[in-house]
C-alpha cells in the first residue's frame, strides 16, 4: 500500500509539471517554443526511461525464489541463535536450568481436554511430529520438561496454553521449550521427517489490535522483522512458512488492554493455521477466558519448586562444602516449608534474583544469611529487599568485567524512565526506533529542529545545483517529482523498521541493472535517433541518440539495481535481528548511498554535457552531478533514517531527564548486566516484577500487586 501511494504520489506531481509545461510552451514565442519543445521532448524521454525500468524491475524480474525446505532450514538456524542468545541472557545455561514441573488444568481456561485430544480425520488439525506418539488425556495430568514437548508435539489440536503466577517462569520455560524443539529437528532422521516438524518462533503480543488486524497479517509482520524475511519477497515468504512450517509462542496475552484479551482468543481461535502456544499470567487468562475461549486448547499451569530443587540450584555453583551462609538458607528452605522465604524461593524469579544479588564466592561467606533476620518476618519483606538491591548488585564491580561509566543516580533515573513510560503504554516491549514517540508534541517539535537541519540544506543544495544546470526551477520539480516517487516506492517498506542491507551487494542485483539498463536505454536511443534523423540526418541522430541514452540507461539500471537490493536486504541473512545489529547495519546504508548516487550524478550529467558541449563541459557538468548525487543522497538517508529520528528523540529524553544520549550503549550495558534482556530487536525488562517495581518509584499512587510486584495503573502520566 505504501508503495503504491508512494508512486501515485510521484506520477501525479509529474503530471501537474507536465500540465504546466504545456502552458508554458504554448504562451512562448515561436521561435523559443520550438526550441522548448525539443528539450522538452529529450527529457520526456529520459523521465519515460527512469519509469520504465522501475517498471519492468519489478514486475517482468520477479525476486529470485527460494525453496521452502531450505528457507525453513535457514529460519531454523536464525531462531536458534536468538534462543541461544535469550537463554544465555535469562541464566539459564550456567547454572543448569530450574526444572519445569506443570500440572493440566482446564476448568475456566480452556475447554474440554478430550476433545482436544480426540483423534481428527486425515488432513485435520495436526498429526503427531515424526518420532512422536499421539497422546492422550492421562499425559495432560502432569509432567515435566521433556513431556511438555511431547505435549507439544503430539497435540491433535496444536493449541497450548502455559500459564502461572507472576515470576512462576513461563517466558524461560518457553525458551527451552524452543530450544528442545530445535534440537529435536535437527535430530531427525532424514529430510523428510525434519520438514514435517515445525520451527518455533516466540513473538510478544504487543502491538497488535485483533479488532481490525487478521492474526496472519499480524504475524507477516512480525516475521518480516527477520533479515532473513525482509526484502520484497519477505512478506510470501512469511505466509508460506505459517502454513503448518512454524509454530508461533505468543507470549504475553496478559500485557494487552483487557477489552482486546478475548478478541485476541477468538481471532486465534477462527484464524491461526500453524501450531499456538499461548503464554500468560493465570488470573488474567481465567478473565478472559470466561468471555472466549482459545478453542481446541489444553492448559497446563507450572508449579512451584520443590524445596529440593531450589537447594539443588542454589548450592549447584557453591564449592563444596558449601559455605555456612548458604547452608544456612538451604537447610530453612528445607526445614521451614511453610516460612516466608521457603515460600519466596519457591518461584524461579526470586531464585535466580538471589544468585544476582548474592553471586557465589566460592568458600567465602556471602551476606545472603541476612535474609534470616527478624526484619524480614513475611514475605513481602524479603521480595521488597531483593528487588531493592537488584540494580545495584548489577552494577557492581565483578571479576572480567569493566566498571559502569554510568552513576547509580543516572542508572536509577534513566531506568525508571523506561519502566514508567512501558507502564503507560502498558506493554513490557521497547525498541530503540520507537523510543521517538515517548516525547510529547512539544519534544517531538523540538526533536524535529536536528533532522530539518540536516534534511533542508541536503535538498536545497541539490536544488541549487540542479536549477543551475539545467537553468529552469521547472526541471528541479520534474526531478524532484520523479524521485520522491522511486524512492518512496523502493525504500518506503523497508522505513517501517530500520533500513538494513544484511549482507553485500550481490552480483545478481549488478548483472540484472546492467543487462535491463543496457537494453532501455538501446530501446529509447533508437527512438530518439530517429526523431533526430528526421532534422539532421540519421547517421547523426542515432550517434546523439545512443550516445546519451544508452549511458543513461546502464546508470538508470545501477541505480535501481542498488534500490532493489536496499528493499530485498538481509534475505539470506540468518542472524537474528538483534537491537544493535539493526542500528549498525542501518548505519552501513551511508557510505553505500553516497558513492552509488555520486556516481549515478557525476556519469549521467558528465555523459550528456559531454555529448552535447564537448568534453570541458562534460567534466563540468560531472562535479556538478556528483555534487548533485551526494546532496540527495544525505537528503533521502536522513528522511528516512531511523538512527537520526531515534538520536533526536534521545536528546529530547536527554534535556527532559538527564539520561545519557547515547541510550542504546546504556541498554546494552544493562543487557550485559541483565537488567534487560532482548527478543529479536525487542527490549525487555528481564524481570517484568523488576520493571513493575521501578515504575512504583517513579510513581508513588501506583498500586502495590501480589507477589511483591505492581499492578499496571489505568492512567498514569508521563514520566
Amino acid at each position: 500500500m505504501k508503495r503504491r501511494q508512494g508512486l501515485l504520489v510521484g506520477l501525479g506531481l509529474l503530471a501537474v509539471a507536465l500540465v504546466w509545461w504545456v502552458v508554458q510552451v504554448a504562451v512562448l514565442p515561436s521561435d523559443a517554443r520550438s526550441a522548448a519543445a525539443t528539450y522538452g521532448q529529450f527529457v520526456l524521454a529520459a523521465v519515460g526511461l527512469i519509469v520504465s525500468v522501475v517498471a519492468l524491475w519489478r514486475t517482468v524480474l520477479p525476486p529470485p525464489s527460494v525453496g521452502l525446505d531450505e528457507l525453513s532450514d535457514r529460519f531454523a538456524v536464525a531462531m536458534r541463535t536468538q534462543g541461544m542468545a535469550a537463554a544465555l541472557e535469562r541464566g539459564l545455561m550456567q547454572p543448569s536450568p530450574l526444572p519445569i514441573r506443570w500440572t493440566g488444568v482446564s476448568e475456566g481456561i480452556a475447554g474440554s481436554v478430550a476433545s482436544a485430544t480426540a483423534p481428527r480425520g486425515a488432513g485435520a488439525w495436526f498429526p503427531p511430529l515424526p518420532g512422536l506418539d499421539t497422546i492422550t488425556s492421562a499425559d495432560l495430568r502432569s509432567g515435566n520438561r521433556e513431556k511438555l514437548h511431547k505435549i507439544y508435539g503430539a497435540l491433535p489440536s496444536g493449541r497450548l496454553i502455559l500459564v502461572g503466577p507472576p515470576g512462576a517462569g513461563k517466558s524461560s520455560a518457553a525458551v527451552l521449550l524452543q530450544l528442545d524443539a530445535l534440537r529435536y529437528r535437527e535430530s531427525a532422521s532424514d529430510a523428510e521427517a525434519r520438514r514435517r516438524i515445525p520451527v518455533p518462533v516466540i513473538l510478544t503480543l504487543h502491538g497488535w489490535d485483533p479488532e481490525t488486524t487478521p492474526v496472519v497479517d499480524w504475524l507477516v509482520s512480525r516475521l518480516t522483522l527477520v533479515p532473513l524475511l525482509r526484502g520484497r519477497a519477505g512478506a510470501r515468504h512469511a505466509r508460506a512458512l505459517l502454513e503448518r512450517h512454524v509454530t508461533v509462542i505468543l507470549d504475553g496475552l496478559d500485557e494487552i488492554p483487557e477489552n482486546l484479551r478475548p478478541i485476541a482468543l477468538r481471532a486465534l481461535s477462527e484464524q491461526a493455521t500453524c501450531r499456538v502456544i499461548l503464554l500468560s499470567r493465570t488470573e488474567e487468562m481465567a478473565d478472559a477466558a470466561r468471555q472466549h475461549l482459545f478453542v481446541g486448547a489444553v492448559a497446563v499451569r507450572l508449579k512451584p519448586l520443590t524445596p529440593a530443587a531450589t537447594v539443588r540450584y542454589l548450592l549447584g555453583p557453591l564449592a563444596s562444602p558449601a559455605p555456612s551462609a548458604w547452608r544456612s538458607i538451604a537447610e530453612t528452605v528445607k526445614d521451614k516449608r511453610s516460612g516466608p522465604l521457603a515460600s519466596v524461593l519457591s518461584s524461579p524469579l526470586w531464585v535466580s534474583l538471589l544468585h544476582d544479588i548474592y553471586p557465589p564466592l566460592g568458600n567465602l561467606d556471602a551476606a545472603v544469611d541476612e535474609l534470616l533476620g527478624d526484619r524480614f518476618a513475611d514475605p513481602r519483606a524479603i521480595t521488597q529487599h531483593l528487588l531493592e538491591k537488584a540494580v545495584a548488585a548489577a552494577y557492581s564491580a565483578r571479576p572480567g568485567q569493566k566498571p559502569s561509566r554510568y552513576s547509580p543516580a543516572t542508572v536509577r533515573r534513566t531506568l525508571g524512565v523506561i519502566a514508567g513510560r512501558l507502564h503507560r503504554d502498558r506493554t513490557r516491549d521497547f525498541t530503540w526506533w520507537g523510543m521517538t514517540a515517548w516525547s510529547p508534541w512539544s519534544g517531538r517539535l523540538a526533536s524535529a529542529i536536528p533532522l530539518a537541519l540536516l534534511t533542508i540544506p541536503a535538498a536545497l543544495t541539490a536544488a541549487a545545483l540542479i536549477t543551475a544546470l539545467a537553468g529552469d526551477l521547472f526541471w528541479v520539480t520534474l526531478g524532484s517529482a520523479a524521485g520522491i516517487g522511486i524512492a518512496i516506492k523502493f525504500l518506503a517498506p523497508a522505513a517501517r523498521y530500520p533500513l538494513t542491507l544484511g549482507g553485500s551487494f550481490r552480483s545478481r542485483n549488478l548483472r540484472r541493472g546492467v543487462l535491463l539498463g543496457l537494453s532501455l536505454g538501446l530501446g529509447f536511443g533508437v527512438v530518439a535517433g530517429s526523431q533526430g534523423g528526421f532534422a539532421g540526418g540519421f547517421a547523426t541522430g542515432y550517434a546523439g541518440g545512443l550516445a546519451v541514452c544508452l549511458p543513461v540507461g546502464l546508470v538508470g539500471g545501477l541505480t535501481v539495481g542498488l534500490l532493489d537490493h536496499l528493499a530485498q536486504q538481509g534475505r539470506n541473512d540468518v542472524n537474528p535481528p538483534t537491537p544493535v545489529n539493526l542500528w549498525r547495519a542501518e548505519l552501513a546504508t551511508v557510505p553505500l548511498l553516497l558513492v552509488t548516487f555520486t556516481l549515478a550524478g557525476a556519469l549521467v550529467f558528465g555523459l550528456i554535457g559531454g555529448v552535447i558541449g564537448g568534453i570541458g563541459s562534460g567534466l563540468e557538468e560531472a562535479v556538478m552531478g556528483a555534487l548533485i548525487g551526494a546532496a540527495i543522497a544525505v537528503a533521502v538517508w536522513t528522511a528516512l533514517s531511523k538512527t537520526i529520528r531515534a538520536a533526536c528523540g534521545q536528546l529530547y529524553l536527554t534535556v527532559r531527564y538527564r539520561t545519557p544520549f547515547r541510550l542504546l550503549r546504556f541498554l546494552e550495558d544493562a543487557r550485559q548486566r541483565h537488567i534487560l534482556r532482548t527478543v529479536g530487536p525487542v527490549y525487555q525488562f528481564r524481570h517484568a516484577t523488576l520493571q513493575d517495581h521501578l515504575a512504583a518509584d517513579t510513581r508513588p499512587s501506583s498500586r502495590r500487586g501480589a507477589e511483591g510486584g505492581y499492578a499496571l495503573p489505568v492512567r498514569t502520566r508521563c514520566p
